[in-house]
């Protein structure tokens, strides 16, 4: 007896033998086989109230579990909605699965209904993109994007299915489905640059290590604990990396940006290791001095000498490599060195602090503001932030608990606004026994709030606090450097009036206005308390900006 579906199917059943469990967009005709199908098989389809926060989402299920995310797109302008999500997956090296929609082979270059030629544009910002014009390969074009999207270096990977061919039907019997494509193949080093690396561990005085991206998606967390127990070595973790080992180990020292502690750190360095990672605008060449010695681990050879010099490149996968590593390495112990760091970062702090000489100033200052938001924040809730200023200052002062648990806009060099909301509901849709606390500026509030209505919808309960500063903050802080007091800035002003929770509670969820920092963290109780979705807009200080940093 056949098996009959519609040739839209087979996307699904691919998608559901790779372990997908939500899959994130808008319903348009073009797509709409796979998303019945997808339901069928017991995978969550989340409707998001536009494309961009679909694709953001995506990304988000990507960054807090550390597997391929989801999204799709209809035909013409369903896909180009996506388009900025995938450029910030291309920039950040971020495994996503693009599926779009598109107009029958028929209707080709006839001015039908958004017939476009999509492809020109995804293929500039993908690892792979391709058409699919025969039903009985749709499974192995699938299967090869996804392959392509999690292996090596991760990153963005787009199909399209013209509808005629979505909606043609096939039997399912008779396709060959392709085996499992997310296992990673795990490339060890050579074993004669693990000696090189060794001796200079075992020479170094002074070393540090900075853990980027690369180090999360190859799941080398406990790699990484253990080399760093047994060398003693101090540790940065940036970007996806944040909190792949506590923020409360002993070893911790920064957020590995062009932050003081940071800088200061790693010009004391007489080596440095440098893991899955890239200067970038977040951090600067300069950080690492010329003399230092360096040892720089990649999976992609050609990223070894990208910017730096290294004296050891180690090709290889971050799980192996460190593995490796912790074998060749002698048991060490830095406490001189350790002391050192404890002291530099005990000078940022009080710099930081003379920035808030009155804790209870109104309007509130934002020193105060992160004071009492990390009171709320442990190893049971997931943070993610959005914006400008607010970025910059979460990133310095938010810590990282858990691995998968800081998400945001700083986790690469693009910086689109508005992620805030898509990674926010991803990180609860995967985690859902955790707290998650989404922190935006005003002006990026504006990209998503109507996704409040997705969070009703699908019961994802999260909280965001809207840090309200009642302008584009970042780029008028820049622009009023070179400029006199006197000058006028349009359009980079915002109204302190806009009561955002307002819009929140019509969209059914639960709303707070907080103007007193003394009433600030009772309002996040009374949100995590509430079943549901909150929305706490916080008036603080426009006058009081973070350091200038890139991060």
């Amino acid at each position: 007896m056949s098996n009959i579906k519609k040739t839209g199917a087979l996307v699904a059943h691919v998608l559901k033998n790779e372990g997908v469990k939500c899959i994130f967009g808008i319903p348009g005709g073009h797509i709409y086989p796979t998303i019945e199908e997808a339901e069928k098989l017991g995978m969550r389809f989340i409707s998001t109230r536009h494309e961009m926060s679909a694709a953001f989402a995506a990304e988000g299920w990507a960054l807090t579990t550390g597997t391929l995310g989801v999204c799709t797109g209809t035909a013409g302008p369903g896909v180009t909605n996506l388009l900025t999500g995938m450029a910030n997956a291309y920039m950040g090296k971020y495994p996503v699965f693009y599926l779009g929609g598109r107009a029958r082979v028929t209707e080709f270059d006839r001015n039908e209904l958004q017939d476009f030629d999509q492809l020109s544009l995804v293929r500039s910002m993908s690892k792979y993109a391709k058409t699919v014009y025969e039903p009985d390969r749709v499974p192995e074009y699938v299967a090869q994007a996804i392959a392509e999207a999690v292996n090596g270096t991760p990153g963005p990977a787009y199909i399209e299915v013209p509808r005629d061919l979505n909606d043609s039907t096939v039997d399912m019997d008779a396709i060959k489905m392709p085996a499992h494509s997310c296992k990673q193949g795990r490339m060890p080093a050579a074993d004669e640059d693990i000696k090189r690396a060794a001796q200079l561990i075992q020479q170094a005085e002074r070393p540090l290590i900075i853990a980027g991206s690369g180090l999360w998606w190859s799941q080398a967390q406990a790699e990484l604990q253990a080399f760093v127990e047994k060398t003693d070595i101090p540790f940065c973790t940036r970007n996806a990396a944040r909190g792949a080992i506590s923020d409360k180990h002993t070893n911790y020292v920064s957020i590995g940006c062009n932050d003081p502690i940071t800088i200061n750190v790693a010009q004391h360095s007489d080596l440095v290791i440098i893991i899955g990672t890239r200067a970038s605008y977040t951090l600067s060449r300069s950080v690492i001095r010329p003399e230092t010695k360096m040892i720089r681990i990649d999976i992609d050879p050609a990223e070894l000498n990208n910017q730096w010099q290294p004296d050891v490149g180690i090709v290889g996968d971050a799980k192996m490599v460190l593995a490796q590593l912790t074998d060749a390495a002698p048991e060490m112990e830095h406490a001189m060195w350790k002391q050192l760091v404890q002291q530099i970062k005990m000078q940022a702090a009080q710099g930081m602090s003379q920035l808030c000489p009155d804790p209870l100033a109104s309007p509130i200052n934002p020193i105060a503001f992160f004071e009492q938001l990390r009171q709320e924040i442990d190893e049971n809730t997931i943070v993610v932030f959005d914006g400008g200023d607010v970025a910059t200052w979460a990133a310095m002062l938010l810590p990282a608990y858990g691995p998968g648990q800081l998400l945001g806009i700083a986790n690469n060099a693009f910086g689109p606004l508005g992620v805030g909301m898509g990674y926010a509901m991803a990180a609860k849709l995967a985690h859902p026994e955790k707290e998650v606390i989404l922190l935006t500026g005003d002006g990026a509030m504006g990209y998503n709030i109507m996704e409040f209505d997705t969070c009703m919808r699908y019961g994802i309960k999260l909280t965001a606090i809207v840090f309200n500063d009642s302008m584009w903050g970042m780029i008028k802080r820049s622009e009023s450097r070179k400029a006199p007091e006197t000058k006028d800035f349009p359009g980079l002003d915002l109204r302190e009036e806009t009561h955002y929770e307002r819009i929140v509670e019509g969209l059914g969820g639960h709303g707070a206005y907080v103007t007193d920092i003394r009433a600030f963290r009772a309002a996040i109780q009374e949100a995590k308390a509430s079943d549901k979705p909150a929305c706490i807009n916080v008036v603080v200080d426009p006058k009081i900006g973070p350091p200038a940093a890139g991060c």
